[in-house]
């Protein structure tokens, strides 16, 4: 997702419409946000690995749809002895997926 400037992951728990104050219909989605990358991780592999901390239901968001860029697949880190860093999740972009505009179907439902 691209929000407030920045790249954040999260997983969506359902999607949604309504109308708003103008009576525009809305797309809109309730997310659970992922937190920030681990820094020294995501700078030892050259800003490719993106390992961060999941809350669930404690880190919910709504964001407008088209803010969701993309879908990934975040997997749980793999600990290979007790002194790794527990309840990491790593990002896993699907290769050919940023070949997808998903623009024309949100400007068909947001009015733009």
């Amino acid at each position: 997702m691209h929000l407030d400037g920045k790249t954040e992951y999260g997983e969506v728990q359902f999607y949604f419409q309504y109308f708003n104050q103008l009576q525009e219909l809305e797309l809109r989605a309730l997310v659970s946000m992922y937190g920030p990358p681990d820094e020294d991780m995501l700078q030892d592999s050259s800003q490719t690995l993106w390992a961060c901390r999941y809350s669930g239901s404690n880190n919910l968001k709504v964001v407008h749809l088209p803010e969701i860029l993309s879908v990934v697949s975040v997997q749980p880190f793999p600990r290979l002895d007790d002194n790794d860093p527990q309840n990491l999740w790593f990002v896993v972009e699907k290769p050919g997926l940023d070949d997808v505009e998903l623009d024309d179907l949100f400007q068909d439902n947001e009015g733009s």
